[in-house]
């Protein structure tokens, strides 16, 4: 791993017993890399934030040794090897069949690491190509465990929607409080929705799964229809805080709300689906025109 990559502050600089950030980085990519593994699924596996994670590998946090002993433990890899780089280092097969060591978890534990695995999975290849036997392999339990925890497909469409749903709005809180007033809460809005990166397609992917299923499963329609409420309701009180401050009071807060959601789906759609010449960039443009002539988000002048 390149050294320009690591931003050494007094925050990170290991200590005399930690291990350098940029070469334990650089053991923990390439083992990753031989064994087909991805930095989300490890995060998975240990219980780890996707973005301490990604944060310890580029140097930006320090690794807590509770942290490091689980990788060690996940990845079959012996903790002094990850740690100082000595010792015999660990047979590295390119294309083998890993599977993780499961850890004993609690139910708590083991329902969220089922769902976060499910909701990966469901994302990337689709719910009907999704398989119990394929949840658990990627969780290391049985498949007694997964029907445990949800009995039918259905279950886990609903246990993903919440999973991604979940997800959106602890983003929304981290923007809304960088956010200056209620407008550049709803840009905040307009970039959070857009499919820019793996994550925000597998998010997309799971809702328009869900709109789906839910026409051909009376049963999915409560939840999703929850899902989408919450939404919805989060943008018509973010257009009322702008109406507070002076922007388009005169206007249907409901009704903006209403024309900017319709928006951002069919957009979306297109996106996704490669139909026309949509893109994520002209998607942005148009939903920033979405709240006009009551609420302005481009910039003046």
């Amino acid at each position: 791993m390149a050294q320009s990559l690591v931003t050494m502050t007094a925050d990170t600089v290991p200590a005399a017993d930690e291990p350098s950030s940029a070469d334990l980085a650089d053991r923990l990519r390439r083992l990753l890399h031989a064994r087909g593994t991805s930095q989300t699924e490890l995060a998975r596996w240990i219980g780890m934030d996707p973005t301490a994670l990604s944060k310890c590998l580029t140097g930006a946090r320090r690794w807590r040794p509770d942290e490091l002993a689980a990788v060690a433990a996940a990845t079959g890899v012996p903790l002094g090897y990850l740690r100082s780089g000595r010792g015999r280092a660990p047979k590295l097969e390119a294309g083998a069949d890993y599977r993780p060591r499961a850890a004993a978890l609690d139910s708590e534990r083991r329902r969220a690491q089922i769902v976060a695995v499910t909701a990966d999975l469901i994302a990337r290849r689709g719910i009907h190509n999704v398989r119990v036997a394929d949840i658990a392999r990627q969780c290391g339990t049985s498949t007694g465990t997964i029907h445990y925890h949800f009995p039918s497909k259905v279950e886990t469409l609903r246990a993903a929607l919440g999973y991604y749903a979940d997800r959106l709005y602890e983003r929304l809180d981290r923007e809304f409080a960088e956010a200056t007033d209620s407008t550049d809460k709803l840009r905040r809005l307009v970039d959070v929705q857009l499919p820019s990166t793996g994550d925000d397609v597998a998010e997309w992917s799971i809702w328009i799964q869900s709109w789906t299923e839910a026409m051909l499963h009376p049963e999915l329609r409560a939840e999703q229809g929850r899902v989408y409420a919450r939404w919805r309701d989060t943008v018509v009180e973010v257009v009322r805080g702008c109406q507070r401050e002076g922007h388009g009071p005169g206007a249907d807060a409901q009704a903006l709300a209403s024309r900017f959601t319709a928006l951002v789906d069919g957009l979306a759609i297109q996106v996704l689906s490669g139909t026309g010449d949509m893109t994520a960039a002209r998607m942005r443009e148009l939903l920033l025109d979405a709240f006009e002539p009551h609420i302005h988000l481009r910039p003046a002048g």
